[in-house]
């Protein structure tokens, strides 16, 4: 998929960098890249979180997804203005400011990166 590849470039990440990121294997994320291989809906999720871009970023507007494809594709990810908007999210009987469910979700990042440095496969 060439706009895997663009994005890693343009991120300045090597093939092998990405993988590593992504704890996925970079013969296989190669093949991707080269369309022998269709990406995982799971698998461009990864790749869209560690590049901040949204997953219908992969998906080219010329595609004429359906509707219900691209709502699917807008409900893989939200954004935590997304699920302010959204949801009514309470914690202990408070709603949830925006300020802190960024927080979690930076928190949430880091914990990832933390756990796939000490337990790297």
């Amino acid at each position: 998929m060439r706009k895997i590849r663009e994005l890693r470039k343009e991120k300045g990440d090597t093939i092998k960098e990405l993988a590593d990121k992504i704890d996925y294997d970079f013969s296989n994320l190669s093949k991707v890249e080269r369309g022998l291989i269709t990406p995982s809906l799971k698998l461009l999720s990864k790749i869209a979180a560690v590049y901040d871009v949204k997953i219908s970023y992969f998906f080219d507007q010329e595609e004429n997804l359906s509707t219900t494809e691209k709502r699917f594709i807008e409900d893989l990810e939200l954004s935590s203005a997304d699920l302010m908007n959204n949801y009514n999210l309470l914690l202990d009987g408070e709603h949830v400011t925006n300020q802190e469910a960024e927080f979690v979700i930076t928190l949430i990042r880091k914990l990832r990166e933390t756990i796939k440095k000490i337990r790297p496969k």
